[in-house]
């Protein structure tokens, strides 16, 4: 089993189109102290050279681009067998519609981000030009699934969807009601090595999953603001990091606190907010987290497990 982050940015990237905060600028200079990131998003390679991604960010053509096992190898011929939905928002799904090219591709949601995305939706009809384009699998909270592409063969890696605190997406709000469906996290095992990887990204509050990042071969966690106010503080907007569904990494009830005593192998703090001051090399809030053994993730980092 192996993993590679394609995009290690939340929603809208780094430097982000409307943003000239201190991070943004400065990966616009192109310093080597904050390093541009594409929108989040993992490949999960498994036994034959098959790849899944976990989650479709709007910048798939260019992650595709940035990692050569996901390029075709003839013709047609991709090595992506199809896409696992972590939840139903736009910086998560949109990306599908960048792979509609007329080749088969299996993803994998919940029911809840299933019915956000593609029930009376009639953009998703561009992911069935013919029969089969497009093989939706249901996951099922706590229920282990094994992935297989769009032709069913098996490829001895399970995922066990994990209900997350977190909300319904922005574009769904007072249209669809909440449900525990709507934001997962994604225990993923090798059948082969008994490794473990857990997949962690949007993360609302503390909650009974803590536990579990325990034993973990490596364990990818929200990592999307530093602060609870941080966009308050900078001027950048109202909501609070709780308000959005993210935990901050800082404070007495934030991440760095509450994760202090999980024994995963790797951890590695990803989907980071344009604006958090971890990405700058050398800032108070790096050291903190790489002095409590946490890594912070850059595009194209690869991990074989």
């Amino acid at each position: 089993m192996r993993l590679c982050v394609l995009g290690s940015s939340a929603g809208g990237g780094l430097p982000q189109w409307n943003c000239a905060c201190a991070n943004c600028v400065e990966a616009r200079r192109g310093s080597a102290r904050v390093r541009p990131r594409t929108q989040d998003a993992l490949a999960l390679g498994v036994n034959g050279g098959s790849w899944f991604l976990i989650n479709a960010s709007p910048d798939v053509h260019r992650q595709i681009e940035a990692f050569p096992p996901l390029q075709p190898r003839a013709g047609r011929a991709t090595p992506i067998a199809g896409v696992i939905l972590t939840n139903g928002d736009l910086d998560h799904t949109l990306g599908l519609f960048s792979l509609r090219e007329n080749t088969p591709l299996a993803i994998y949601a919940t029911e809840a981000v299933y019915r956000g995305l593609a029930e009376g939706n009639t953009v998703f009809r561009t992911l069935q030009r013919f029969p089969g384009q497009t093989t939706w699998r249901r996951l099922e909270l706590e229920k282990p699934a094994e992935l297989a592409g769009p032709d069913g063969a098996p490829t001895g890696v399970t995922v066990v969807p994990v209900a997350l605190p977190g909300k319904v997406p922005k574009h769904l709000e007072g249209l669809a009601p909440p449900s525990p469906e709507d934001n997962i996290g994604l225990w993923i095992r090798d059948g082969a090595s008994g490794r473990v990887a857990a997949v962690a990204t949007a993360v609302g509050a503390a909650g009974a999953y803590v536990p579990r990042l325990d034993g973990a071969d490596v364990c990818f966690f929200d990592g999307t603001f530093w602060s609870s106010d941080e966009l308050v503080r900078l001027g950048l907007g109202k909501a609070r990091a709780e308000d959005m569904a993210h935990l901050p990494i800082g404070g007495d009830g934030g991440s760095l606190s509450l994760l202090a005593g999980v024994a995963a192998r790797r951890k590695i703090y990803t989907h980071i907010n344009n604006t958090n001051p971890i990405l700058v090399e050398g800032s108070p809030e790096r050291r903190a987290v790489e002095a409590a053994g946490w890594e912070v993730a850059v595009d194209g980092l690869e991990i074989d497990l």
